[in-house]
């Protein structure tokens, strides 16, 4: 249970750092070419943010369960 913990710790930064530079390649290359886009610029940030943002809440929700149950388990262990 400990290295589950320790994975969605790490997956939910990892999946921060991915929206970052997706937001950040999606920026540099609607700016460097302004004339194959039809939609604006937020539109397609907007969705990437909204994925990620579902995704690291969930990843989030889970990584405090399984810490509550770790928790809930060492306090058995002692008693």
């Amino acid at each position: 249970m400990k290295e589950l913990h320790k994975f969605l710790k790490v997956f939910i930064f990892f999946q921060l750092g991915a929206c970052l530079a997706d937001v950040y390649e999606k920026f540099t290359h609607f700016t460097n070419n302004p004339g194959l886009y039809d939609e604006p610029l937020y539109y397609g940030i907007t969705l990437t943010l909204a994925r990620s943002a579902g995704l690291i809440l969930l990843t989030t929700i889970a990584y405090f369960v399984v810490g509550h149950i770790i928790k809930k388990r060492e306090q058995t262990k002692t008693d």
